[in-house]
């Protein structure tokens, strides 16, 4: 099983400097387990993940199958 989180970096929320962009990420990430806590997430669903003004930006999910990390820095 694996739990992934996918964040699209390209958004205006996340195009600022170098420390709002953290920001913003530690925010993404504080409410995806806020949640996760409160919701809990069952296999093969997917928990959307909004910036601050409330766009998607992502997408957690539990899987079954494991995929191939990639890891990539916003830049």
């Amino acid at each position: 099983m694996q739990f992934q989180v996918t964040i699209d970096c390209s958004t205006a929320a996340l195009s600022g400097d170098s420390i709002l962009r953290s920001q913003e990420l530690a925010n993404i990430l504080i409410a995806v387990a806020a949640d996760l806590l409160d919701q809990g997430l069952a296999l093969g669903d997917k928990l959307p993940l909004r910036d601050h003004k409330g766009h998607s930006v992502g997408t957690a999910q539990l899987t079954k199958q494991p995929h191939v990390l990639s890891l990539r820095a916003c830049s």
